[in-house]
């Protein structure tokens, strides 16, 4: 009886450790669709984590960041992902190894590892179609964008450019 007492605490506290990275609160949320029409939504949150980078060559080396991703796949399926080092773009991975989740400009790319855990496979590929900052966050990450310009959309903008304007004249 002992036994099962322990076993049943060490799964709920596992399931709650779990449970922690789920309760973050989005900085902004970001949809992407696919050629058939398939969207994931991302969440962007901030959490400070800690994870070991795996250089090519088979050296490990700690990293240390604060962003993280929650990705709702097109069935329904969801998880969490840590930023870690690329060349590639904005990659985040979960802290099993499972999922990779990979932006990069307006494009985001979902691996998941191979059935014989060599590599991994590519599970979804789309493209941005709606980016915004959320409301309860807009306080802490001053816009610089004018309000001509979607909040949350590519780089800072000042809308369209008026051909009269001395400032759009090149010299």
């Amino acid at each position: 009886m002992m036994k099962t007492i322990r076993i049943l605490s060490a799964t709920a506290a596992a399931l709650l450790a779990g449970c922690a990275t789920w309760t973050f609160e989005p900085t902004r949320t970001s949809k992407f669709v696919n050629e058939r029409n398939e969207y994931i939504v991302v969440d962007y949150g901030i959490e400070e984590h800690e994870s070991t980078f795996i250089a090519p060559g088979g050296v490990e080396m700690p990293f240390k960041s604060k962003l993280k991703v929650r990705v709702t796949m097109p069935d329904g399926e969801r998880f969490v992902a840590y930023q870690n080092l690329s060349t590639e773009g904005r990659l985040y991975v979960t802290d099993n190894g499972r999922w990779r989740f990979l932006e990069r400009g307006v494009a985001a790319y979902v691996a998941e590892r191979a059935p014989d855990k060599n590599g991994h496979v590519l599970r979804y590929q789309g493209t941005l179609c709606a980016s915004v900052r959320n409301p309860k966050n807009r306080k802490k990450q001053p816009s610089t964008h004018s309000s001509s310009t979607p909040q949350g959309f590519g780089r800072d903008s000042d809308g369209p450019r008026d051909p009269s304007d001395p400032r759009t004249k090149e010299d």
